[in-house]
């Protein structure tokens, strides 16, 4: 779901510099916030934002500035990035031109010092748009995650190498988390475990800081990933186990919801002819069901197929739509 909120939009807004009073954009600084941006798709944007009769290459440009300080700026590349450095704590407003006009304006607020920041937008002629936006933390801009590991990406048997010499990778809670020999540690309790116990369906609590952005993808470099203990009251997705996933739905089948719940990944559920769904007293119908929706499934486990857990439901519950 992520790849194709990042397919519509400007991403990649990481933050590093004292205050929206110094330094050039481009120019290298110390601590402080910065913002790397890459905006996808932007020479069909370009050139329909504010079109008119002789307007220049120049004029087409789609500029970033820092509104508390112009002096702050950027132009937004044919390949879609920009930097912009220098940016304050505390918080700061982002401004979109173009051929000086105003296409929209974005602005942060509770800026930690030295926090990173990632920020998913759209750029239309209505304007600048909010997707998705990530704090990669203070500082070293670490993160935490806490999920099951839906699949085996690279680097263990029987997924394809990686790229890099001895580097694993997984999609634990819809992130793509890096095991890098050296760098990342496993551990069950006071146990050390190998890469190779990092397996499907497994809860793990993964400590780690963001990577470089790959085309549509941040992937994340563990530091840390704990196996849960099996007797954790989280639930492993076992076949015949009772089963109760609470989220939101994120895609809908013929016959099935996918449901994404906070912590534990994906659930795939099978809704079969006569299954009640409702919302206290009001009656849904299956083909009511829409993604957004929030829902609590009861039913029975069916293991896990492609990262996500099987659920046969024998009951819905509709709590938001």
């Amino acid at each position: 779901m992520r790849a194709r909120l990042f397919a519509l939009a400007v991403l990649a807004m990481a933050v590093t510099s004292a205050a929206c009073g110094g330094g050039s954009p481009t120019a290298s600084s110390g601590a402080g916030v910065s913002v790397d941006g890459v905006v996808l798709g932007l020479p069909a944007t370009a050139s329909s934002l504010h079109a008119s009769a002789g307007r220049t290459a120049a004029a087409a440009e789609v500029i970033v500035t820092c509104i508390e300080n112009p002096s702050i700026t950027a132009t937004v590349g044919p390949d879609g990035r920009f930097t912009l450095r220098g940016l304050p704590a505390g918080g700061f407003t982002l401004v979109f031109t173009q051929g000086g006009v105003e296409l929209g304006r974005i602005t942060f607020g509770d800026v930690k010092p030295n926090q990173e920041i990632t920020i998913t937008v759209t750029v239309t002629a209505a304007g600048v748009s909010v997707v998705e936006e990530k704090r990669n933390g203070i500082g070293h801009g670490d993160l935490e995650i806490e999920g099951l590991v839906q699949q085996v990406l690279c680097g263990v048997a029987p997924a394809t190498a990686c790229a890099a010499g001895g580097e694993s990778r997984f999609l634990i809670d819809g992130y793509t988390v890096v095991f890098r020999p050296g760098q990342t540690t496993i551990r069950e309790g006071n146990a050390a475990r190998t890469v190779a116990d990092v397996t499907v369906g497994r809860r793990v609590h993964v400590k780690g800081t963001w990577l470089p952005v790959e085309g549509t993808t941040q992937p994340v470099l563990a530091l840390e990933i704990k196996l849960q203990d099996d007797h954790d009251d989280a639930f492993t997705c076992v076949a015949g186990a009772r089963a109760e996933v609470e989220g939101t739905i994120t895609a809908k089948g013929t016959t099935s919801i996918t449901v994404s719940q906070q912590g534990k990944g994906l659930f795939e559920c099978q809704i079969p002819s006569g299954t009640p769904i409702r919302k206290g007293n009001t009656t849904y119908t299956f083909t009511q069901l829409q993604p957004s929706w929030q829902v609590h499934v009861k039913g029975t486990a069916q293991g896990l197929t492609n990262g996500a857990c099987q659920v046969v439901a024998n009951e819905v519950m509709v709590q938001r739509n």
